[in-house]
């Protein structure tokens, strides 16, 4: 029965990571966020609920695991396994490619650090990007080893860091999922930049219109427009320091169509 020891286990590290960052983080908004009933969360938490294949598949999904958290989970189901078996060859190496692009998209310092490259007096050390970024020495070196394995960063001639710009693919399911999780680390970013940053630092802005939602699609190409002409504007040839812009337009009624 490890893979569902593997699901409690994950269930319940979720629930306590999303209740350490907000105290009034209930069962009832975990199970919102699983799509699942609160009754039957509390069962697989309490060990007294069998969890599918295809139910703990979802629940990874939910909870944005990257691909090799979930494989790692996933193939300790017994039909699972004889999958693995079949596939053991290419399996290991195309985990690993699938987790680092996902890591790479989903958690917001793997973006920061290559805009951290471009500022003067950049050190490429985990000590001196973990304290400007606001992350552990251990988050640092491993996204350093990340973005090198990817081919996002190299060493120049003279064995500094650069950007370079190596193309690949990732699939449909893995890209949403990450861009998903970044969506939701820009928020608590945001939020956490309202409570310590001084006006002078930041701008936070929003306003609440009565929209024709037929027009949804000319709005999102303005705001387009308008990151890339302020990215013109800020990104010039002396940077120090890293910033998010996070745009969100999303409607407060619902039925109105």
């Amino acid at each position: 029965m490890n893979d569902q020891r593997a699901i409690q286990s994950v269930l319940q590290s979720k629930l306590t990571e999303f209740q350490l960052k907000n105290t009034a983080f209930s069962l009832r908004a975990f199970s919102k966020r699983l799509e699942m009933s609160p009754g039957a969360v509390s069962q697989i938490l309490n060990g007294k609920r069998f969890v599918s294949k295809r139910v703990a598949q979802k629940i990874c999904d939910k909870l944005l695991l990257d691909p090799q958290e979930k494989s790692e989970i996933i193939g300790l189901f017994p039909e699972q396994k004889k999958e693995i078996l079949n596939n053991t060859a290419l399996e290991p190496n195309y985990l690993q490619l699938q987790s680092d692009q996902f890591r790479v998209i989903s958690d917001w310092y793997y973006l920061a650090i290559l805009s951290l490259i471009k500022i003067r007096g950049f050190k490429q050390n985990s000590q001196w990007i973990s304290k400007r970024l606001g992350i552990s020495q251990k988050e640092a070196k491993e996204a350093l080893t990340r973005l090198k394995r990817l081919g996002l960063i190299e060493k120049d001639k003279n064995g500094a860091l650069k950007r370079s710009s190596p193309r690949y693919r990732t699939s449909d399911d893995t890209k949403d999922l990450s861009v998903q999780k970044s969506h939701f680390q820009s928020l608590e970013l945001a939020q956490k930049s309202l409570t310590v940053d001084s006006v002078q630092e930041r701008d936070f802005t929003s306003i609440t219109m009565a929209i024709n939602s037929r027009k949804l699609d000319q709005a999102k190409i303005i705001i387009r427009k308008f990151q890339d002409e302020l990215s013109s504007l800020l990104e010039d040839s002396t940077p120090n320091e890293v910033y998010r812009l996070c745009v969100q337009l999303f409607p407060l009624s619902k039925g109105g169509k």
